[in-house]
């Protein structure tokens, strides 16, 4: 016997059946039980979703042996002839292909005789939108006043186009698109019967294939099992489907947002000689987009049509604004409709890539999102001031200054129990000879120079932290201070530091508003109170503020406003996450406590190793010099510093 395509095989027999559409079956159900059926029913929905099915299933209810009822019992005589289509008093007829008014009153004339077998006479015209004007006037009596015996049933996906007159001479029933849990229930139950081999990913990627389709979803099932040789996985449906894997787009993506054109063009170039199509892909970027946007705003990706849920995506939803976004969505959408008058979708697809970069392009939506997270601080802060107001968060947090000042407080202390306890000792009346004074004194002024000496070493509890630091040579992007960082990290230091991060803005004036800005645009991620480990959104920025001039500033204003001296180094969000597990994983490794943690070298080329260049001027002389020397020759004497 010919092989039989699985949505075929499986097309639904009885209600029972059919995936969705249950206020449909139950409808007819009921219908069916009480003998209330109409005479003329309208179907309207989207492709694959059971017009048909249904129709046919209705045909074999009415007709049923065993009627009235609400199922067909699939087994007598008609139900089985219906199922073979052999029996003449079911007609499907294609309106696409008969849709002249010749066809439509010939069946005009058909409908008047008896029906041969069965009770009814059931007229299944499927795509009816495609009948003529004059295919459908003819049409109108007919449908409106029937013989008792005949049953119309009109099926379409486009149903804005059918005329209003026929519209109300029927009852319409919408079908909806196949919820992504039934499509994938129907397919377990077709894959256990085929014993066919597949993961559970590949189930996913091919319900969400089918936008709601049944139909759809079968076919393609169909068709990737008869393609695969062993177990069905996510790769046979991209390379069946010529759609893009959701690990390409997620690089794609990624590239766009380290500003990488090369390397966004370099994988497009691969896909497209893998044969994947422009339009397809343009598809896939647009969905994915939509799928950052649902996962940021709608309750953390509950929705189920989210697939892209692998650590590249999480990764760029921390980093991706809703405005940008909607920026790439349109560049996206504009950059679709152009490629459907092309035959070369990749030239438009790399002005796209340049366009998503593109500094000039972005410069509203990067005022927006500038916008977007100074409210989304001011929303962090209030809701950290009112925690702090709490009962549970009014413990104060001990900083070194904190201990500092408990233990200059201790020692002062403890220096009045001692001077008040000795006159307790020696046994002596009150006044005090002239030889002891002296001696008293002495001891006095040697205690308070031991108490100045210890406050002055506890006024700056950082000093030996830098000193000790500074005299190393670190490179631009070293991964020695990193490792120095992390081995001394202060905790409790980097969260009181965090604290009154984005009190730095209103803490400059003048010039250091500019650097406090680029400050606060950084997450503070590691400290020991004088090392500084800062994260950007991207390399760029970090070589820019690693730059002499930018990090001497920016070290000066932090300086300035943590009241000590700062060491400073930024890095990219993405290098600092992988940095960190590295030291978390080897961290959990240690074998003593005070082992000290070697880390990988840093090594990304998009990391620029800048030379601490620093040049002499001794010799350039000033324009006012130079003007002196033109009015007045050798006369003129310039006295340098310290002479």
């Amino acid at each position: 016997m010919a092989y039989q395509a699985l949505y075929r095989t499986y097309r639904p027999k009885d209600f029972d059946e059919v995936a969705g559409q249950e206020h449909i079956t139950k409808t007819f159900k009921n219908a069916l039980v009480k003998q209330k059926l109409a005479h003329a029913y309208l179907f309207s929905g989207p492709r694959g979703t059971g017009k048909t099915s249904i129709a046919k299933i209705i045909a074999k209810a009415v007709n049923c042996e065993k009627a009235p009822i609400e199922n067909p019992c699939n087994t007598c005589d008609i139900c089985l002839g219906i199922d073979k289509n052999i029996v003449s008093d079911v007609i499907e007829i294609d309106a696409a292909s008969n849709n002249g008014v010749d066809e439509i009153r010939e069946l005009r004339d058909k409908v008047k005789y008896l029906p041969g077998i069965g009770k009814f006479k059931v007229y299944i015209i499927d795509e009816v939108h495609m009948l003529s004007i004059s295919a459908f006037n003819a049409l109108l009596k007919t449908l409106e006043e029937p013989p008792k015996h005949v049953i119309f049933i009109l099926a379409t996906t486009e149903p804005h186009k059918i005329p209003a007159t026929i519209h109300s001479r029927c009852q319409r029933f919408d079908f909806r698109g196949i919820a992504l849990d039934a499509m994938k229930t129907k397919l377990n139950e077709i894959i256990k019967k085929e014993t066919i081999e597949i993961s559970e990913e590949a189930i996913d990627l091919i319900t969400e294939s089918a936008e709601g389709g049944m139909r759809d979803a079968i076919s393609l099932l169909d068709q990737v099992f008869s393609y695969s040789d062993g177990e069905i996985s996510v790769q046979d449906i991209h390379t069946i489907k010529g759609s893009v894997s959701h690990e390409a787009i997620v690089d794609i993506a990624m590239a766009i947002e380290d500003e990488d054109v090369p390397k966004a063009v370099s994988i497009l170039d691969e896909l497209i000689a893998q044969g994947k199509e422009g339009h397809k892909f343009i598809d896939d970027m647009i969905k994915f987009y939509r799928d950052v946007l649902m996962y940021k705003n709608i309750d953390s990706g509950s929705d189920e049509r989210l697939l892209y849920r692998n650590e590249g995506f999480l990764k760029l939803v921390d980093r991706l604004q809703n405005v940008r976004i909607f920026h790439y969505i349109d560049i996206l959408h504009d950059t679709q409709q152009k490629v459907r008058y092309t035959a070369n979708a990749k030239l438009y697809l790399e002005l796209a890539f340049v366009k998503m970069v593109d500094q000039e392009l972005k410069k509203d939506t990067l005022a927006l999102e500038q916008i977007q997270m100074l409210k989304d601080s001011i929303e962090k802060l209030e809701t950290r001031f009112e925690g702090m107001e709490s009962s549970a968060d009014k413990k104060e947090i001990k900083t070194s200054f904190d201990y500092a000042s408990e233990t200059n407080e201790a020692k002062e202390d403890q220096t009045e129990k001692e001077h008040k306890a000795a006159p307790d000792v020696v046994d002596e009346p009150e006044s005090e000879s002239a030889d002891e004074q002296p001696q008293k004194a002495s001891q006095s002024e040697a205690v308070k120079t031991k108490i100045e000496a210890s406050e002055k070493e506890i006024e700056n509890p950082f000093d030996a932290v830098y000193k000790k630091y500074v005299s190393k040579s670190y490179k631009t992007f070293d991964i020695h201070y990193i490792e120095d960082v992390l081995n001394t990290g202060d905790r409790e230091l980097k969260i009181d530091m965090v604290k009154k991060w984005y009190d730095i803005e209103r803490f400059a004036e003048g010039r250091d508003t500019q650097y406090a800005k680029l400050i606060t645009e950084g997450t503070l991620v590691a400290s020991n109170g004088v090392m500084l480990i800062v994260t950007y959104d991207s390399y760029r920025m970090c070589n820019r503020l690693m730059t002499p001039d930018m990090k001497k500033n920016i070290i000066d204003l932090l300086g300035r406003y943590f009241n000590r001296k700062i060491m400073f180094m930024a890095l990219p969000e993405e290098l600092w996450d992988k940095i960190s597990q590295e030291f978390v994983k080897k961290f959990r490794k240690k074998t003593t406590q005070d082992a000290f943690i070697k880390l990988d070298p840093i090594k990304h080329p998009q990391l620029k190793e800048i030379p601490e260049e620093k040049e002499d001027y001794s010799d350039v002389e000033s324009d006012s010099v130079k003007e002196a020397k033109d009015l007045f020759g050798d006369i003129v004497k310039v006295r340098k510093e310290g002479e």
